[in-house]
C-alpha cells in the first residue's frame, strides 16, 4: 500500500540500531529524483503501532529528501518488540555484514527486553567472557560468532566508561574492548582496582590455607612460593 510520508514515524531504538550513512543516502535520492521509489523494496512498519518504521529508515529519509508525498509500505503484525527487533536486525543482516558497533548496540538493545536467563555482572567466565544462556541463539540472528556475543557483553557490563564507550561509538573493535577490559593496563586505575580485588581473593585464599595446613607445610609452600617468584623474573 501506499502511504504519506508525513504519518510515518520513527522511533527508538529502531531508528538507533543502524546509523544511517549519508552517502547511500545520496545515492538513493538521486536514484528516486530519476527512477521514483522503487516498489520492490518497500518501508516496513509495525502494523497497529503508530506505523513506526521497523526497517528502511535510509529509504524514508531519502524519500523524504527528494520530495516524495507518499511511499510505499508494508505493514507487519508484531507480538512484541522484541520481535520486531529480531526481525530488524535480520533485515540488515540479510543484506550486509554487521560493523562491531553495530553488534553492541543490537546486543544491547536486545537484552535489555530479554533480561531473564542473563547471567549477573559479576559471572564471569576464566577467561572473562560474560557467558549469557542466549549467546548462541543472539550470535545467529547477528551472523557471528557465540564467542564475539560474549565478548560484547563483557564490554558492555564490566567495561571501563571510556572503552565501552569507544566500543560503542566504533573506535575501537569489541576484540580490544574485550582485552582492555580483562586485561588492563599496568598501572592504570582499572588495572589497580582489578589487582585489590585479586589481593582480597588472596587473602581469603591464606586464610583457607591457616585453618588447614600445619606450619611446617606452610613453610614448604612458602619455599615453592619463593621458587616460582624467582622463575618468573628469569
Amino acid at each position: 500500500m501506499l502511504m504519506l510520508t508525513g504519518n510515518i514515524r520513527t522511533a527508538s531504538p529502531f531508528r538507533d540500531l543502524f546509523p544511517i550513512k549519508e552517502e547511500l543516502v545520496k545515492t538513493l535520492y538521486w536514484d528516486m529524483q530519476k527512477n521514483g521509489f522503487d516498489e520492490s523494496k518497500p518501508i516496513v512498519l509495525w502494523e497497529s503501532h503508530n506505523s513506526i518504521v521497523i526497517d528502511g529508515h535510509t529509504r524514508l529519509k531519502a524519500a523524504n529528501k527528494a520530495g516524495l508525498i507518499q511511499v510505499p509500505v508494508v505493514l507487519k503484525r508484531f507480538d512484541t518488540e522484541e520481535d520486531a527487533l529480531e526481525y530488524a536486525i535480520r533485515c540488515q543482516r540479510n543484506r550486509r555484514s554487521l560493523t562491531d558497533r553495530e553488534v553492541l548496540q543490537c546486543i544491547a538493545a536486545l537484552d535489555e527486553r530479554k533480561i531473564a536467563g542473563r547471567p549477573s555482572k559479576e559471572k564471569l567466565a576464566p577467561d572473562g567472557a560474560n557467558f549469557g544462556k542466549s549467546a548462541t541463539e543472539t550470535a545467529n540472528l547477528l551472523g557471528v560468532n557465540f564467542r564475539k556475543v560474549e565478548r560484547a557483553r563483557t564490554v558492555l557490563d564490566n567495561a571501563p566508561d571510556e572503552i565501552r564507550e569507544a566500543a560503542k561509538s566504533g573506535q575501537m573493535s569489541i576484540n580490544k574492548a574485550y582485552n582492555k577490559t580483562v586485561n588492563p593496563e599496568k598501572g592504570s586505575s582499572d588495572a589497580i582496582e582489578l589487582a585489590a580485588e585479586e589481593i582480597e581473593q588472596i587473602k581469603q585464599v591464606f586464610e583457607i590455607i591457616r585453618k588447614r595446613l600445619t606450619r611446617d607445610q606452610m613453610h614448604e609452600l612458602m619455599k615453592y612460593l619463593a621458587q616460582e617468584i624467582v622463575n618468573g623474573k628469569e
